[in-house]
């Protein structure tokens, strides 16, 4: 059998070839391993952009409503016809229902405000300008179970009552196994946020005491939600502490020579970068740099982090 020849002409171009698809193959698994490293290596540093935010700390209770409101009574027995709904704004002298007895009634708002038929035995009593003289304590203990208004009203009845949802409302609050000095921090006149239903809500302190770690205290609200018109009790959260600012974990600060300080991506490359503590709560720090800013991205886990590793 005779032997197989390559000629001159064609081996150079295979060679060509081959060299090439063989450089092909391992400039691709050098990019593939740097891909994948640069991935890994990013998934352990665990990469985060910085956040400027504000964390609380909070203390549940239940909030009793003082409102402005006047209560609508029945002046006669008989068969009464609302004329108004709960919820319904209204005019001073606006016919709110009619009744039919010995003698025909008409009965007309007091004053202007919204409506409600929300009753709990507690109208004559709980005033703003009774606070001062009454046991809140005991206040809280009175039945609130009143039976809504039917066709048929006694003398007297109250059948609803105006709110005035213009004015301010009051918030009693009883917070319970508090820290002595956390509960002090809270005087008259100082202002303290309320949260409800994820909502916040601004007052003001008018009366406030501490008493075996108990905290009782009254804040004003001057804006406060439509369903507060509605409701005599109230689950709320008081905010004791907040911490505002550029928000890390405790575990992203990393010591130099006992200088605090955050591992950045500066130019892709990592960055020691010095920073001031200035608070901790909930496992958070505020920290504080004049080269802080939104677009700065930190290394939540600094333990892996070498300084001037490159990152794609």
């Amino acid at each position: 059998m005779g032997k197989y020849r390559v000629r001159p002409g064609r081996f150079i171009p295979m060679l060509v070839v081959l060299i090439c698809g063989v450089g092909l193959t391992f400039w691709g698994a050098l990019n593939t391993l740097a891909w994948a490293k640069n991935n890994v290596l990013l998934h352990l540093l665990d990469v985060q952009s910085l956040v400027h935010d504000e964390i609380w700390d909070t203390t549940e209770f239940e909030g009793l409503l003082v409102k402005h409101e006047e209560p609508v009574k029945a002046p006669v027995a008989g068969k009464i016809r609302l004329l108004v709904q709960d919820g319904d704004r209204l005019r001073i002298g606006t016919l709110l229902a009619e009744i039919s007895g010995i003698s025909d009634q008409k009965i007309w708002s007091p004053s202007a405000g919204v409506f409600c038929t929300h009753l709990d035995n507690l109208e004559n009593l709980l005033l703003p300008g009774m606070i001062d003289v009454l046991d809140m304590d005991e206040i809280k203990k009175i039945n609130n179970s009143v039976t809504p208004v039917s066709d048929e009203v006694a003398g007297g009845q109250i059948i609803g009552k105006v709110v005035d949802n213009l004015q301010p409302l009051l918030v009693f609050i009883k917070a319970t196994k508090m820290e002595e000095f956390v509960a002090r921090s809270f005087t008259k006149d100082t202002t303290v946020t309320l949260l409800w239903n994820d909502q916040k809500l601004m007052g003001k302190i008018t009366q406030a005491s501490v008493v075996n770690k108990t905290l009782n205290m009254f804040v004003e609200l001057s804006s406060y939600p439509e369903d507060f018109i509605h409701e005599r009790r109230v689950q709320l959260n008081l905010v004791t502490r907040r911490m505002t600012g550029w928000l890390v974990p405790e575990g992203a600060i990393a010591f130099k020579e006992g200088t605090p300080g955050l591992y950045i991506i500066y130019k892709q490359s990592i960055r020691w970068m010095p920073v001031e503590v200035q608070d901790r709560l909930q496992g958070m720090v505020a920290v504080s740099s004049d080269a802080l800013s939104g677009s700065v991205r930190y290394i939540k886990k600094p333990g892996w982090a070498r300084e001037g590793v490159r990152l794609n």
